[in-house]
C-alpha cells in the first residue's frame, strides 16, 4: 500500500471539556474559550478500540500510519501557523495527511520518519496548521549527556516539577495512551527508559506558557533529549527579532529548541 498522501478527517464540536482538562494540566484557574496555541493537541481526539491498540499503547501500525516494525517510536519535532483563532463549543473539522515516510541511517541504526499534515478547521476555514515529525527506531536509548555549548542569557524563566501523575495527567488530557509516560514497568523493562518519559508536548507547552502575551503566527520545535518524570524543567526564553527563541533544561542537558513567531 501507498501510505504517502492517505487521508482521514472527522467532525465534532470542539469541547470546552477537552480545554478544561489542559488547563488543569497546566495550572491554569479556568479552560480559555479561545484555543491557545498548540492546545489543539488536546481537541477531537480519535478514539480507539482496545482491540486496535498495540503493545506500547499506541494504535497499531498500518492502521492510520504505516506498519514500520522499530518498536520505539518519538514524537521529534513539529511546526505549526495559527491563521485564525479556535473557538470552543464550534463544530470543527480535522484532516490528517500522512506527507512522507523515509528511512535514514542513525548513529545507532537505521530511523523511519514519518511526516503528519493535520489541519483544524471551523467555519469552512483552516485555523491551525501543524506538521508533526514522528521517528521510529530499534535503538535502545542512549544515556543522557550534559551539554557543554553554553547557551544565551533568558530574558525569563520557569521550574515545572514532573512526576508520574502530572504524566498521567497530560496523557489523558491529550488522550496519548503510550505507555512510556505511564507504565513504569513497560518504560524501563521494555523500551529500555531509565524512568517514566515526559511527554514532548508538554514540554513545548510549558515553553510556551512562559511567553509574554502576544498573537502568535508560527511555533515550531525540535526534542533533543528527553527527560524523565521526578526531573525539574527548566522553561527559558528570549526575545529575538519578529519573535522568541525558547529552550528547555533538565539536568544540565538541553531537552527541547523552538521558536516562536509573533
Amino acid at each position: 500500500m501507498d501510505w504517502i498522501g492517505r487521508q482521514r478527517r472527522r467532525t465534532a464540536v470542539l469541547a470546552t471539556s477537552d480545554l478544561a482538562r489542559l488547563a488543569a494540566v497546566l495550572d491554569r484557574p479556568e479552560a480559555p474559550d479561545v484555543v491557545p496555541p498548540a492546545w489543539h493537541w488536546a481537541c477531537l481526539a480519535e478514539p480507539v478500540r482496545r482491540s486496535d491498540l498495540g503493545l506500547d499503547g499506541h494504535p497499531r501500525r498500518g492502521l492510520f500510519l504505516p506498519p514500520i516494525e522499530a518498536p520505539r517510536r518519538m514524537f521529534a519535532a513539529a511546526e505549526m501557523t495559527f491563521p485564525g483563532p479556535l473557538i470552543s463549543g464550534q463544530e470543527t473539522e480535522v484532516v490528517e495527511t500522512i506527507a512522507g515516510v523515509t528511512e535514514k541511517p542513525g548513529a545507532s541504526g537505521p530511523l523511519a520518519f514519518v511526516t503528519l499534515d493535520r489541519t483544524f478547521g471551523q467555519q469552512g476555514e483552516v485555523r491551525v496548521a501543524e506538521r508533526q515529525t514522528i521517528v521510529y527506531t530499534a535503538a535502545p536509548p542512549a544515556p543522557r549527556a550534559p551539554d557543554l555549548e553554553p547557551l544565551p542569557p533568558a530574558d525569563w524563566r520557569r521550574e515545572t516539577a514532573t512526576d508520574p501523575a502530572l504524566l498521567f495527567a497530560f496523557s489523558a488530557a491529550t488522550s496519548n495512551s503510550h505507555r512510556i509516560h505511564y507504565d513504569q514497568a513497560y518504560a524501563t523493562g521494555v523500551e529500555g527508559y531509565p524512568g517514566l518519559v515526559v511527554h514532548g508536548p508538554l514540554i513545548a507547552l510549558l515553553l510556551l506558557e512562559i511567553l509574554p502575551p502576544r498573537p502568535l503566527t508560527r511555533f515550531a520545535f525540535r526534542a533533543v533529549k528527553p527527560a524523565f518524570a521526578g526531573e525539574t524543567i527548566v522553561a527559558k526564553g528570549r526575545l529575538v527579532d519578529g519573535g522568541a527563541e525558547l529552550w528547555a533544561e533538565a539536568g544540565g542537558a538541553v531537552l527541547m529548541r523552538a521558536r516562536a513567531e509573533f
